[in-house]
């Protein structure tokens, strides 16, 4: 995961049509980020995803902390916030199918490679569309813990004992919030859990750290990364809106 922001007067144009507000950030940017995982045991079969999500509110004018951390942390404890899907690819016609006409989603095809190792300690990651056009390429250094200066800094954003609770419960829940569309007319809350064995927290570091934007409808926008997560092995189990059980 990716996390940063974008210009806020673009984001609100992009989503005028949408119930729900973006999230600021303490600049005045609205909150958003990226999302890459490679799935490689699912109960739809083995595929990949690239997500680009904003954060959001029902109520217009919500504010994050002032904190590289701030968005992570929001999406584990702000039951309150959401991640709108704003855009959203696979590899797996049968998971494109069940996103879009189950869950409401706009699930696009592309080609992936994601995460493959070089000898200077970096990940490569590269998401084509179907025309081999570049979507986001990329590499991050793998680091395999996450630092006391960073954990310091999350603690002082949210308080120690949130911290600890979010490291050591088994799994964490947020929401996912879809655009409007015929299969879901209203943005709805799915919720969804996430856990991982192992899961390292930083800061973006742009001298290790690269992201080129190609889609023209997310680079127009004007992302800045400023802190990233690895999660793996990463699980994930995403819920339809009705599904409150």
């Amino acid at each position: 995961m990716i996390f940063g922001s974008v210009d806020f007067d673009m984001l609100q144009l992009m989503i005028a049509d949408e119930s729900v507000f973006p999230v600021k950030t303490a600049s005045g940017a609205a909150a958003a980020g990226f999302i890459m995982a490679n799935f490689e045991d699912a109960s739809m079969g083995a595929h990949h995803e690239l997500q680009f999500f904003v954060l959001v509110s029902e109520k217009e004018g919500e504010v994050l902390a002032a904190s590289p951390f701030a968005l992570p942390i929001a999406m584990g404890t702000r039951h309150d916030w959401g991640t709108l899907c704003l855009n959203l690819w696979n590899d797996s016609d049968a998971v494109i199918a069940y996103n879009n006409e189950y869950l409401g989603l706009n699930a696009r095809s592309a080609r992936f490679s994601l995460f493959d190792k070089k000898p200077d300690g970096c990940l490569d990651y590269n998401v084509n569309d179907q025309l081999g056009v570049t979507i986001i390429q990329g590499s991050v250094r793998l680091q395999k813990t996450t630092r006391f200066s960073a954990i310091w800094n999350m603690s002082r954003t949210a308080g120690f004992r949130q911290i600890m609770k979010l490291g050591n419960a088994d799994y964490a829940c947020g929401h996912v919030i879809n655009r409007k569309s015929p299969v879901l007319p209203q943005n709805r809350a799915a919720r969804i859990f996430t856990s991982s064995d192992h899961a390292v927290t930083r800061l973006w570091n742009p001298e290790t750290d690269q992201l080129v934007i190609e889609e023209s409808s997310l680079s127009d926008i004007g992302f800045v990364p400023s802190s990233l997560q690895h999660m793996w092995p990463f699980r994930f189990v995403y819920r339809h809106p009705d599904d409150v059980g």
